[in-house]
């Protein structure tokens, strides 16, 4: 049964980066048909804004400034159960991807430079406090990276696909599993529904984790993770948003088992999205797993996009 998962989400993933590289490749070639145009058309037809292309807020602010350089910031609180939102752990909702034990106050920090319109490259690292407001408080510098995107939009469609390499130094993680790198490969589709105020899409994931050495402590970890997660988004006005998502797809194999693809736990993130300004996105939100849905395994969380200069 594993072996057979395993195969299907092989050609799964296979017709997946065919249809990208197909999208990315008509992408660029409509542009380059675009340059035989005359200079009056080019006038009339380019914008040379992204925004005009990526109309989505979240995704405008989760990728980042319009200006050349710029600071790319993104904060989050991993909060605990509803019952104790500020405790000092938080409950794990599903044994698939490395995702922190304790409750943590997180952050990412990047230099970003855009290329051209469409593609930027992000150098950063990531800061985090541990069981914040405990005596066990602890503020780390951890977790440097770097990223590359592209982001295009065609027609009533959004398209964002980000490569990333992440180094882990989270002294939680090294210490307890000794894992080393991630690297990681995100695509977001998202089509707008016209002037009915509805957005829906889906998010492709697929991440391999690198471990310094093979022990009893990580032979259970995590080795590759690939997901398809749909989501949902009504906008309510151009401030406040709604937007869901399901994770009712995902796939991770373990150290010791690598060959076998075994399914996820279905969970669930339900949230408001709050557009302060083009760079100041807000995102408080609900995540559970559907099987076991109980107040003490439902978790709160908080993500805010800050984007500088």
């Amino acid at each position: 049964m594993e072996m057979y998962i395993f195969v299907q989400m092989s050609h799964l993933l296979c017709i997946v980066l065919i249809f990208l590289f197909s999208v990315v490749g008509w992408a660029e070639s409509t542009s380059v048909k675009a340059t035989t145009t005359t200079l009056t058309d080019m006038s009339s037809s380019e914008s040379n804004d992204i925004d005009d292309e990526i109309k989505n807020s979240r995704l405008r602010a989760s990728t980042g400034s319009k200006s050349p350089l710029s600071v790319q910031t993104d904060f989050s609180y991993s909060g605990g159960s509803v019952y104790k939102p500020f405790g000092p752990t938080r409950p794990k909702l599903s044994p698939g991807p490395i995702f922190e034990r304790n409750t943590k106050l997180t952050g990412n920090i990047s230099a970003k430079y855009r290329c051209n319109e469409n593609n930027h490259v992000n150098l950063g690292t990531g800061i985090g406090v541990t069981t914040p407001g405990f005596s066990s408080q602890e503020l780390q510098i951890e977790n440097p990276y770097a990223s590359f995107s592209n982001l295009f939009g065609l027609s009533s469609s959004q398209h964002v696909l980000s490569f990333s390499l992440v180094k882990y130094t989270s002294k939680e993680l090294v210490e307890a599993i000794d894992i080393d790198y991630e690297l990681g490969f995100y695509y977001t589709y998202l089509y707008d529904f016209g002037d009915s105020g509805w957005q829906g899409g889906v998010v492709f994931l697929f991440s391999h984790e690198m471990y310094k050495g093979f022990s009893e402590s990580n032979a259970e970890e995590t080795l590759n993770t690939a997901g398809i997660y749909p989501f949902a988004e009504y906008e309510f006005n151009s401030v406040y948003s709604f937007r869901t998502v399901y994770r009712g797809a995902g796939f991770y194999s373990n150290r010791k088992d690598f060959n076998n693809y075994v399914w996820d736990e279905a969970t669930q993130s339900l949230g408001v999205g709050i557009t302060i300004t083009r760079d100041l996105y807000l995102y408080p939100n609900l995540q559970w797993v559907w099987r076991d849905i109980r107040l003490d395994k439902t978790n709160l969380s908080l993500v805010a996009n800050i984007n500088f200069f």
